[in-house]
């Protein structure tokens, strides 16, 4: 077969790509079978020998959606067979509920399966291209994104533990079918790609051709100025970590109000949002970024507003400013029994469990197999704390500590013979402290949050 250009494009993509990575011993290939992942397939079946001890395995996620899904997988295991490349499937329920979009639930799906398989060394490899790219700009425009939406797909980036690249970044959607029907391939063709009832199909069918008609150039404008939105977006983060080393130098999971404040708006948005990303929770919309500067920066010290979204909580307490993934309910009228010899999971709170001790810690010799229990703040709870000689209200010593009230309610209480023994692992009552040298067993609370 002769070599054409768009031959030598795609595979010269694919090559210069991934003789950037470092020390990848395993690339996995996002395979749908479609005619941009079934090049790549075709194009690392017949390159692998340039990546000597690397192994390539495609793994196809069934989402089950169409009635010829299982037909698609197993026309992928033949394909990957037939090519001599190491084949798995996964079956997901990408079913949206509903309100949610059907994209965005199979998207998110098919990364949350793939993530599972991706260790240290790792890399996926995805079939996205640059028509892909000007598709993926264009939908962040419409949802009013800022400059890391609008910087659309980078080729490499971290993914889990590992990595993700995109090695056919820099190629139009027309070289990979020159080089599909050069090949004589046969690949997958999903109906549901023409429908525009989704918005990226809609994109892609009645948008881009008439943009493209106007301006030919256009993917490779689009591209440059996704590249330009990413300089700008590691300029912003640099600017953020920056300020977060002077605001939260020991990286403590919350900010302090009266450094925010110091920052001008546009900076107090960039170092949230950034310190969010950090936390690993989803990016606030800005309805909800403003929302975070209005109601955290300016509420009174005895107030304790909170904003929350998909997955994460901002909540204030006295001076500071928390972040914490969504808490879920719970039941703080139930009462547990524990055996301190089992490592105990309360929903909602975390584990408990107790650590043989000696001299430190609630003394072993008041403790049974059934005469401890886990409660929570009732209120009124009081406890003589080890040092102290006078019993104080519970809430005036968290109060003390500085603990934050949602924090205070969900803290276990543990009770021995029905009196409060030690709270969390923060307080040990006098009553039941070990003395020098005794056998005892001090508790350590895992939290959930």
């Amino acid at each position: 077969m002769p070599i054409t250009t768009s031959h030598s494009k795609v595979v010269q993509s694919v090559l210069s790509c991934l003789k950037q990575a470092v020390a990848v011993k395993r690339y996995w290939l996002a395979y749908s079978g479609g005619i941009d992942s079934h090049v790549l397939l075709h194009v690392l079946a017949n390159h692998k020998h340039h990546f000597d001890g690397v192994k390539f395995t495609a793994v196809h996620i069934n989402h089950a959606l169409n009635p010829r899904a299982d037909q698609w997988a197993e026309q992928c295991r033949k394909a990957s067979e037939e090519l001599h490349v190491p084949y798995i499937d996964i079956d997901v329920d990408a079913t949206p509920v509903s309100g949610e979009s059907p994209e965005a639930k199979a998207r998110e799906v098919r990364y949350q399966a793939i993530l599972r398989l991706i260790r240290k060394d790792d890399c996926l490899l995805t079939a996205h291209h640059q028509d892909d790219q000007v598709e993926t700009l264009l939908l962040q425009l419409m949802r009013g994104s800022g400059p890391k939406g609008l910087a659309a797909m980078p080729q490499w980036t971290d993914f889990g533990a590992g990595h993700l690249a995109r090695p056919f970044l820099q190629v139009r959607r027309e070289d990979l079918h020159a080089y599909a029907i050069a090949n004589r391939l046969k690949w997958i063709d999903d109906d549901s790609n023409l429908d525009t009832k989704f918005d990226r199909n809609f994109i892609r069918h009645e948008i881009v051709p008439k943009l493209s008609q106007r301006w030919p150039s256009l993917a490779q404008t689009i591209s440059r100025s996704a590249r330009y939105c990413a300089e700008a977006v590691e300029i912003l983060e640099e600017s953020a970590e920056h300020h977060l080393q002077i605001i939260n130098p020991d990286r403590l999971p919350y900010l302090p109000v009266e450094k925010l404040v110091q920052l001008s708006k546009p900076q107090q948005h960039n170092v949230l949002r950034y310190w969010i990303n950090q936390n690993q929770m989803h990016t606030p919309s800005s309805t909800q970024l403003e929302q975070i500067v209005e109601q955290m920066l300016s509420a009174s010290p005895d107030s304790s507003p909170k904003v929350s979204w998909e997955g994460c909580e901002i909540r204030r307490y006295r001076d500071q400013v928390y972040i914490l993934p969504n808490l879920h309910p719970v039941n703080f009228e139930q009462v547990i029994s524990w055996n301190v010899d089992d490592v105990i999971n309360v929903e909602g709170t975390g584990e408990l469990r107790a650590i043989p001790s000696c001299g430190v810690g609630v003394a072993r010799r008041y403790i049974t197999p059934d005469n401890v229990s886990i409660h929570f703040r009732q209120g009124g709870e009081t406890i003589q704390p080890a040092g102290r000689t006078q019993h104080h209200a519970l809430k005036k010593l968290f109060q003390e500590q500085g603990v934050p009230p949602w924090l205070r309610e969900r803290t276990p209480l543990i009770y021995v013979h029905d009196q409060l023994a030690a709270v969390g692992e923060m307080l040990i009552s006098q009553q039941f402290c070990a003395a020098e040298g005794e056998d005892g067993y001090i508790f350590q609370w895992e939290r959930a949050f």
